[in-house]
């Protein structure tokens, strides 16, 4: 009889590679032009998009599931939390209540596939505080690989100054923000609790080296609250340290840097949350530019304005939310968006002047909106669990290494819930990482340092 336990351990380590990132296959859909600064991508809308990790992740999961059948073990099977459960039940009722099928399905799908199949894979395959911690070098050097891949792609469009190309193994820099958003914040606190200088001093600087090729404004602000955060807590040295890195990478870093208007892209990367997703289109001089009337101009536009009229109106409705994928269509009403082109022109010294940005949705507010107040409320009480179990682990393990899983693994959650304000983590190749880390600190308390003999009999 094979040994189940290492085929699924096997898995789960493939799984770990290969879920951090968006590349794979778009089966369906239409094909439209969307400009991106001085190119144009193909974007596919409807169809189904599927990526090696999540054919993998369904995988895995039944593979475990088989083995728990096979061997009768149910009752030594870690469940998800309740609130996971509590979210995905409101998401069903709201794709049931607003028969919004094409999109429910894929949300419920989304989410059930992660947090209930990602959940069940790590806290029950990872079986030991050994493969825990091999689980966790596996991600370190796949997150760094990311780094140095995108610090290949921000030397080769530097001299184009793109800065969408930027994106990592992701669809845009706003995702790719959004994955670091997490992940550096772990590392950076496994780093600071390295007792080994060279593993210490490679981790702290693969955070610094991620940071200077975030240019989502959102990301980047995540993480220098989530290392501040862990930094804190470790000691006054640190934090002290950290403060002062943070503040020289923030005023004098990107002079050096060879992207230019380094600092402009990372801020109009969060220009949709004070405008719209398309900036003032006048001269300098307060006139339109020549060639666009005031129609083709986009108006400036506060999107909180729209924002709480878009909470008001589903409310008024529905305590089940406008439906799944309904977002646009409920609160561009409000933001009065309008279509416009690119302007070659010497005009407001804007960056991405006219260049819709991508990922740029608050997602509290698109869950508020499509699924009502109660999936909202059960997203912040998920956030709000993880964080506060992962603080308890923290204050309950004594051991180094369980520290920093636990310090980092809060980190991580609050990296994620800031950038959430800017853009979505539960996307392809964010969610299933973000569980890993947030579980990490969990997990290790509760695992034995390695597996008892007859595990496979």
């Amino acid at each position: 009889m094979p040994k189940a336990r290492t085929i699924l351990w096997i898995l789960t380590l493939l799984l770990i590679v290969l879920m951090c990132t968006q590349w794979g296959w778009h089966i369906g859909g239409e094909a439209r032009e969307i400009p991106r600064g001085d190119r144009v991508d193909i974007h596919r809308v409807g169809g189904v998009h599927i990526t090696p990790g999540y054919v993998l992740l369904v995988v895995t999961f039944l593979a475990w599931a088989a083995y728990v059948v096979l061997t009768f073990r149910f009752f030594e099977i870690r469940f998800p939390a309740l609130p996971v459960l509590v979210l995905l039940a409101v998401v069903i009722v709201s794709t049931i209540y607003t028969r919004q099928w094409g999109g429910g399905v894929g949300g419920i799908a989304q989410l059930g596939g992660v947090f209930i199949g990602g959940w069940f894979i790590f806290a029950n395959c990872i079986d030991t505080r050994q493969r825990l911690r091999a689980a966790v070098d596996l991600f370190s050097i796949v997150v760094g690989a990311i780094v140095v891949f995108a610090l290949w792609q921000y030397r080769a469009e530097s001299e184009a100054g793109n800065a969408f190309a930027i994106a990592g193994t992701f669809g845009n820099r706003n995702v790719l923000g959004a994955f670091f958003a997490s992940a550096l914040p772990f590392l950076f606190a496994l780093g600071l609790y390295e007792e080994r200088t060279w593993q210490r001093f490679a981790l702290v600087l693969l955070v610094a080296l991620g940071a200077a090729v975030t240019l989502s404004a959102g990301a980047l602000i995540a993480i220098a609250v989530a290392c501040l955060f862990v930094a804190a807590l470790k000691s006054r040295t640190a934090l002290l340290g950290t403060v002062v890195a943070i503040t020289l990478g923030l005023t004098v870093v990107p002079g050096f840097l060879s992207l230019p208007r380094h600092t402009d892209a990372v801020v109009s990367s969060a220009s949709p949350f004070l405008y719209n997703n398309y900036l003032d289109r006048r001269t300098r001089t307060g006139e339109p530019i020549p060639g666009h009337d005031e129609y083709d101009t986009a108006v400036r536009y506060k999107r909180w304005f729209a924002a709480t009229r878009s909470i008001q109106g589903t409310l008024n409705k529905t305590l089940w939310g406008a439906g799944p994928g309904r977002y646009n269509d409920t609160v561009r009403p409000e933001i009065r968006l309008v279509h416009t082109r690119r302007a070659d022109t010497d005009s407001v010294p804007d960056f991405n002047i006219s260049v819709a940005e991508p990922d740029s949705f608050n997602m509290y507010l698109v869950t508020f909106v499509e699924y009502g107040p109660f999936a909202f409320v059960a997203l912040v009480w998920l956030g709000m669990w993880l964080l506060g179990r992962n603080l308890r682990g923290f204050r309950q393990t004594r051991d180094s290494t369980g520290r920093a899983l636990a310090v980092g693994s809060a980190a991580a959650v609050l990296g994620a819930g800031i950038c959430a304000v800017f853009s979505s983590i539960l996307v392809r190749g964010v969610a299933l990482p973000f569980l890993f880390v947030a579980l990490s600190g969990i997990l290790w308390p509760r695992l034995p340092d390695a597996a008892p003999k007859d595990a496979d009999r």
